[in-house]
């Protein structure tokens, strides 16, 4: 008897291609049609570029972006939401050590800590190498450094703070995810350690522009789990207070847009001072921006930064009750200024350290621009001197700076796509001159003059046009002395008609004379020879513009670097408080960015994803410096 056939497996059956998809979603779709860089937007893990503050639409979209946060955010303090929802002044002991588990890091108060390793970081969240490099140097599970000819292995720091502006250009779910944590979960890898890290984050002037909604959603909420690449999160304000070993504290505060202090979070500092600090505790002070450079700055130009949030909390919160601010650490500058108190203002007691260490990743700003070498803070009361600080180590050096600020005459390569803003103005203006002129077609540049100024008498338009466009230079000139203003704007502007003038009448000339062109022809050859005359002229006289703003009158800082675009000279902070007590604070440099990664291979010594195809080099930028007691104040 012959056995019975078994039933044939069921076969799954091929995908039917879905007919009803548009066409044109299908051809989009197609790699044949579009490749990935003619694609829409970039994915999560994409690794993106340095931002082009000068690429138009950025422009636009930032400029909007900021206005709106303006104008809503003083309306609109997501602190209050915050101070109501979480209505327990609590802070984060990080005097002991931590068990973790399924439901995230449980305090284990049976094991104190003898020391403790932090890190510092701010304004990171830029272009991929940048913000990469610093995020694989912080990931290591130690650190070679060097101090001299001495080295030194940094473990990774059990916290991790970031101190300001975690992404760029504008908060989103997805520019925080491709800025900022995929390079940071890359970096991580595949570490398992027994403790994970712990990660606290200040929001910045650039996390604000939405109203803080995505820095909210992740680093204060529980959605999507307590997760920041290897790192926890915990806090549940967009400022918050640590506790650290041997009666160390970290207070890190949020000052919105405006350097503001608001009522809840004052109160919050207040009575965890009151119930948990005691006399003789030290603090570190993190701040979103540099109030004190700040405040000189506008000190020297007449104007006014108040300041008086930063006393006050110093002063009357923690002073009054024996608590002492030894360090305040900020970002916001994207370069490092140590300024150390002096001894004639000190007195007896140890120097108080105040730094600005804003190398995270973002592009860099100059260290020339002004004089900061001595800073005074306003004096508390009539009959007390105001405090003074020296600068003791600044990075990049101000020579180094100077010279980085003649990379704006290569502004046009640096800037490709801000031509089309001054190449649209030059032709904008030379089509109403044409028109005005009535085809008027001049042979040498006193008739082309003739013929221009003749149009301006008969169409005020034009007139009205063109001092539309002198506004704008005068707007955009960046001074306190009205006088400068007007001499900056006016020279400003008037370089660019001049080329605007040779490059419109010559255009034209070019394409009737030389290239035997007439009517519509000839307008459309010499439109495209303006367009692209602009394109490059006006980005030169930008660059060139810029370089003397800064170089000569230390002016249009902001505007003069970020078009630059600069990867490289950045650092972080690694601190460590020691099992004597003391506070040590290592500012790590990185000084060369690397420009090419691969993926991890068999034998390289790191746990992270990517690393550098030529070893990272990492250093100092000053010996380390040391704060608080040598005794153990445990």
């Amino acid at each position: 008897m012959a056995a019975p056939e078994s039933a044939p497996e069921p076969s799954t059956p091929p995908p039917v291609p879905d007919v009803a998809v548009p066409i044109a979603r299908r051809i989009a779709a197609s790699p044949v049609f579009f490749p990935l860089w003619l694609r829409g937007r970039p994915g999560p893990d994409a690794r993106m570029p340095m931002v082009g503050w000068f690429d138009p639409g950025q422009l636009l979209a930032t400029g909007v972006k900021s206005l709106v946060s303006l104008v809503v955010g003083e309306q609109s303090d997501r602190r209050i939401v915050q101070a109501l929802a979480s209505r327990r002044q609590e802070y984060y002991d990080h005097s002991i050590h931590y068990r973790d588990g399924a439901r995230g890091p449980q305090p284990d108060k049976a094991h104190p800590r003898d020391e403790l390793w932090l890190d510092f970081i701010c304004d990171t969240g830029d272009g991929w190498n940048s913000t990469y490099a610093v995020a694989y140097a912080a990931a290591q599970r130690a650190l070679r450094v060097y101090d001299g000819t001495d080295a030194h292995d940094l473990p990774r720091g059990d916290v991790l703070v970031f101190g300001g502006d975690e992404v760029y250009p504008t908060p989103s779910r997805e520019e925080y995810q491709r800025r900022l944590v995929a390079p940071f979960t890359a970096a991580f890898g595949d570490d398992e350690p027994a403790e994970r890290p712990h990660v606290y984050a200040v929001p910045g002037n650039h996390d604000w522009y939405d109203g803080l909604s995505a820095f909210t959603r992740l680093f204060c909420s529980d959605i999507g789990g307590r997760r920041l690449a290897g790192w926890w999160t915990r806090q549940r304000r967009s400022y918050f207070v640590l506790k650290l070993p041997h009666r160390w504290w970290l207070v890190a505060s949020d000052g919105q847009l405006q350097s503001d202090l608001d009522v809840p979070q004052m109160e919050h500092f207040r009575e965890i001072a009151e119930r948990h600090m005691q006399p003789g505790d030290k603090v570190i002070l993190c701040l979103s921006l540099p109030v004190w450079v700040y405040a000189q700055k506008y000190r020297n130009m007449g104007r006014v930064f108040d300041e008086t949030d930063l006393i006050f909390l110093r002063e009357e919160v923690f002073a009054k009750r024996g608590i002492d601010v030894k360090v305040y650490l900020t970002g916001d500058l994207h370069h490092y200024r140590r300024h150390e108190e002096t001894r004639e203002s000190a007195g007896a007691a140890e120097p108080v350290q105040k730094i600005t260490a804003g190398g995270g990743g973002a592009f860099l700003h100059p260290t020339h621009e002004d004089d900061f070498s001595v800073l005074r803070e306003e004096p508390i009361a009539e009959d007390v001197a105001p405090r003074a600080f020296e600068v003791r180590s600044t990075y990049p050096s101000t020579a180094q700076s100077s010279r980085l600020a003649w990379g704006n005459l290569l502004f046009p390569l640096k800037n490709p796509r801000f031509g089309v803003v001054p190449a649209t103005v030059y032709l904008m203006t030379a089509w109403l001159v044409g028109a005005a002129a009535a085809g008027a077609a001049p042979t040498s540049p006193w008739q082309a003059l003739r013929v221009t100024v003749d149009a301006f008498s008969t169409h005020p338009g034009l007139a009205l046009w063109c001092g539309g466009i002198v506004m704008a230079f005068l707007a955009f000139t960046d001074t306190h002395s009205r006088i400068y203003r007007v001499l900056g704007g006016l020279l400003h502007s008037v370089a660019h008609f001049t080329a605007m003038f040779y490059l419109g009448w010559g255009a034209l000339d070019l394409a009737g004379r030389w290239l035997h062109a007439s009517g519509v022809v000839r307008a459309a050859l010499a439109g495209a020879g303006t367009f692209a005359g602009g394109w490059l002229a006006g980005s030169v006289i930008m660059g060139l513009y810029l370089l003397v703003s800064v170089n000569v009158f230390g002016r249009h800082s902001e505007e003069a670097f970020s078009g630059l675009r600069i990867e490289d000279y950045k650092h972080f902070l690694r601190l460590h408080v020691g099992t004597d007590g003391r506070l040590t604070i290592w500012p790590v440099k990185i000084e060369r960015v690397p420009r090419r990664w691969r993926d991890r291979a068999e034998g390289d010594r790191t746990m992270s994803r990517l690393v550098p195809e030529t070893p990272l080099a990492v250093d100092l930028i000053e010996p380390p410096i040391r704060v608080g007691a040598a005794a153990n104040t445990r």
